[in-house]
């Protein structure tokens, strides 16, 4: 029995340029754990190397066609990565460092609070970024995307070729990405994390 080997660096990039999930769930498992590690060293705070990993994640899944353009993967997230740590330590001086009799009487809310209103929020700027797409391309993204029919499924309910739903798939990915790299923050990637 022949095993096929994992996809190369550069054969995973390809596809998630491409707007493969699959490909994406795949990079996610093979380097979710070195980017947490090492933003761990460096920041050694486990939820806030956890949101890095989050973010870096997102980043490589809205870059698109920019993924072509990474010849050697690991050092592209290594950097990537580090600059985040570094950000997030010298945001995390300056709120230390705030007026701590401003915040004397501010209670903290539940966690589980505030992730329901950015969930909300994202599930909102998803809908309208399908919203956004012309009709046919949007029946498409509907059909694969959400419904989760093979662009072969989709082509045949729609009486369309396969070569067209997969190219109005690939300008419906790119938009939707678009939508939500301009509104980016935490809210994008919870809902990377919980819709796609």
């Amino acid at each position: 029995m022949v095993i096929k080997p994992f996809y190369s660096d550069a054969e995973l990039l390809q596809k998630i340029a491409a707007g493969d999930e699959h490909a994406f769930s795949l990079f996610y498992y093979k380097y979710n754990k070195t980017v947490f590690l090492f933003a761990y060293r460096i920041l050694d705070d486990e939820s806030h190397a956890e949101e890095l990993m989050q973010e870096v994640m997102l980043k490589i899944w809205m870059l698109g066609d920019e993924l072509y353009n990474i010849n050697n993967l690991e050092s592209y997230l290594r950097v990537m990565c580090r600059n985040r740590c570094y950000n997030k330590l010298r945001q995390l001086r300056r709120e230390a460092g705030k007026n701590k009799k401003a915040t004397a009487g501010w209670k903290d809310e539940s966690n589980e609070t505030e992730e329901t209103i950015l969930l909300n929020e994202a599930k909102g700027l998803y809908e309208k970024a399908i919203a956004k797409l012309p009709a046919q391309q949007r029946e498409v993204y509907n059909l694969c995307q959400i419904q989760g029919l093979k662009y072969e499924e989709a082509a045949k309910q729609l009486n369309i070729s396969v070569l067209t739903v997969q190219s109005y798939m690939k300008i419906a990915l790119r938009s939707v990405r678009n939508t939500m790299r301009n509104h980016g923050g935490i809210a994008a990637i919870l809902i990377t994390l919980k819709l796609f």
